[in-house]
């Protein structure tokens, strides 16, 4: 009993005293409960972070689809981070906790709509609506802070091929890797790992993995089990290079990185007698591991009048996919941000961003096939473009709206689809 009240006590301390974790640049005033009495800078002194974040994103199809459909989908992070050298002595050491719960509608406008698009409008849709544990990983810095280590439950997209998420389309939103690959996780699920980051140079890091591979976490009823479910199929190791040099006093970030799976998946065009499965049928032939490359880059290109906190960015980003197994093969993004577009704004933000996502030609080779051998022909896939624009509203220093325009050319890369108009509104707040 003493201990059920001691961790009923701690929870209702962490939502009280709720913050983004910040620890290396802190201010009460980033938050919408302030210092609560001076209650919040106490903790932070003391070496305890605790963040509670809401994110909301809602939209609809203006045209397209087989109807008009509007949705709606939140996302609540509860974290804390602690100190443990100030707590515990334990120098270089942090650990890490972060519980995230995903509300709101069931479907997204892609499915109530029937655009048929490959990747999401709202990208805070996705494996399911429930409460899970997103991080809970012990962190340690040696050798003066050069080499880092992490281990505990993570997930590869927060670690791997990682970006900003001011989009609310998933293509321009987070490490894109796991958006294409059905082993790869991205926020909020979590699984067992290790990671292991050097810094090489000031400007060069090189880091790698090893992550549990269990289909099992995907279940809903995993929601906040710390332990290990039956099921782990084998692991994923991500290896990624990145730099972050200055160019003519402006910041960018280049990352390159490769990962092996050790679980495969089937193939889309062969069964296992090395026939074509539209016309064979049959089972799939089953691969025993896959891969896949990725890249990242960001860079800062102008400044306002000296002030490098305002100004142009750039960003590139591109997968490459195994191509016996995944759906999209290989995939382009590129786009600009522009922080304070206007002088009395300077904390707001604009984007505009396109990408373009190729479908793995066993697709198109199935449809050639099958529509040479049948009267009634099936669609052949090949390309899907999508154009998105926002524009972010920073209110306060911890609110701010995003509404945001897409328009999808080719859904499910099938040019018979009419193209599609999306509108969204995206919002967080730090309390």
């Amino acid at each position: 009993m003493k201990s059920i009240n001691t961790l009923t006590t701690a929870s209702v301390l962490l939502l009280i005293c709720s913050s983004p974790v910040q620890a290396d640049n802190f201010s009460a005033d980033n938050y919408l409960f302030g210092d609560i009495g001076g209650i919040r800078s106490q903790m932070h002194n003391a070496g305890v972070d605790v963040s509670l974040g809401y994110t909301f994103e809602t939209g609809g199809n203006l045209n397209g689809g087989q109807r008009h459909a509007t949705s709606y989908a939140d996302q609540t992070v509860l974290g804390a981070n602690f100190d443990l050298e100030k707590l515990l002595e334990l120098s270089g050491a942090n650990f890490h906790v972060a519980l995230t719960n995903r509300g709101g509608q069931s479907q997204n406008i892609n499915d109530k709509a029937e655009i048929g698009q490959l990747m999401q409008s709202i990208e805070v849709f996705g494996r399911g609506r429930v409460t899970r544990i997103s991080e809970f990983y012990y962190e340690q810095n040696l050798l003066s802070g050069d080499l880092n280590i992490k281990l505990g439950r993570m997930n590869v997209g927060a670690e791997f091929g990682d970006f900003q998420c001011e989009f609310a389309y998933l293509g321009f939103c987070g490490s894109q890797v796991g958006n294409f690959n059905s082993t790869i996780y991205n926020w909020p699920i979590s699984q067992w790992a290790g990671v292991v980051k050097y810094q090489l140079a000031p400007e060069w890091y090189v880091k790698t993995g090893i992550y549990q591979m269990n289909p099992s976490w995907l279940k809903n009823s995993q929601n906040l089990n710390l332990g290990s479910p039956h099921g782990t199929l084998g692991m994923t190791i991500p290896v990624e290079l990145a730099w972050m040099p200055k160019i003519n006093g402006l910041p960018g970030t280049y990352k390159l990185g490769y990962w092996h799976d050790t679980v495969g998946g089937e193939d889309l065009y062969y069964n296992e007698e090395g026939n074509p499965l539209i016309i064979d049928g049959g089972k799939a032939r089953q691969h025993d591991s896959k891969g896949g490359a990725y890249f990242v880059a960001e860079q800062q290109v102008t400044s306002v009048g000296g002030d490098s906190d305002r100004g142009l960015s750039v960003f590139f980003m591109g997968t490459l996919n195994d191509q016996d197994i995944t759906t999209v093969d290989h995939s382009l993004a590129l786009g600009v941000n522009y922080q304070g577009p206007f002088a009395a704004r300077a904390n707001d933000k604009w984007g505009l961003a396109a990408t373009y996502l190729h479908v793995n030609d066993s697709f198109a080779d199935s449809a050639h096939l099958y529509n040479n051998n049948h009267v009634v022909n099936m669609p052949v896939k090949d390309t899907e473009t999508v154009v998105a624009s926002y524009y972010k509203f920073q209110v306060t220093k911890y609110a701010a709206i995003r509404p945001e325009i897409q328009y999808i050319i080719n859904p499910g890369a099938i040019s018979e689809n009419d193209d599609t108009w999306v509108v969204t509104l995206k919002g967080d707040i730090a309390f």
